[in-house]
């Protein structure tokens, strides 16, 4: 066993972690792509990815919560600043104050592609649940994150994590 240590120093739960890989004896990275969400995969899509893998709307929740802490390149969101869905228009659920910021940092042309921006514009650093409260107040980044909040299949867990820390703790 091991511990994930690193997540109780970013303020999250402690909690035993097996080693070695449950899934599978097979890695290949042909195989990667298939498998995981896209950053503008739609809510249907993401509930069918998660579904063949025996997951439920609510285990995407959760799992989304992995969000609280990283960062994404500027290429996994530009679209949605604009030209969401084909739209040529930023996307509409996105707060217009962190738009105008994504924007400053990511240019629609000629950016630099090291630049990045955190999942959780409020707590980067922090494991906590801000990530909920921060799609509820739509600072989203990716569109698949703010599309939780968005549909009605996963806007009640969404809703109850934003508010409860303890709950999204309980929950992993």
């Amino acid at each position: 066993m091991k511990s994930n240590s690193w997540l109780v120093q970013a303020g999250g739960p402690y909690y035993q972690v097996r080693k070695g890989r449950w899934d599978g004896r097979i890695s290949m990275a042909s195989r990667v792509a298939s498998n995981i969400p896209r950053s503008n995969s739609t809510i249907d899509e993401l509930l069918k990815l998660f579904s063949s893998k025996g997951l439920t709307p609510n285990d995407l929740v959760v799992l989304s919560g992995a969000h609280t802490i990283g960062f994404a390149h500027c290429q996994n969101f530009l679209s949605r600043l604009y030209d969401y869905r084909g739209t040529k228009k930023p996307d509409p659920a996105i707060d217009p104050r962190l738009l105008k910021a994504l924007k400053m940092s990511c240019p629609r042309y000629g950016g630099n592609n090291d630049i990045v921006a955190p999942f959780d514009v409020t707590t980067p650093f922090l494991f906590d649940h801000a990530y909920y409260r921060n799609l509820v107040a739509k600072l989203g980044l990716l569109a698949t994150d703010q599309a939780l909040f968005l549909d009605p299949r996963t806007k009640p867990l969404v809703q109850a994590l934003a508010q409860d820390k303890q709950k999204f703790f309980n929950l992993l």
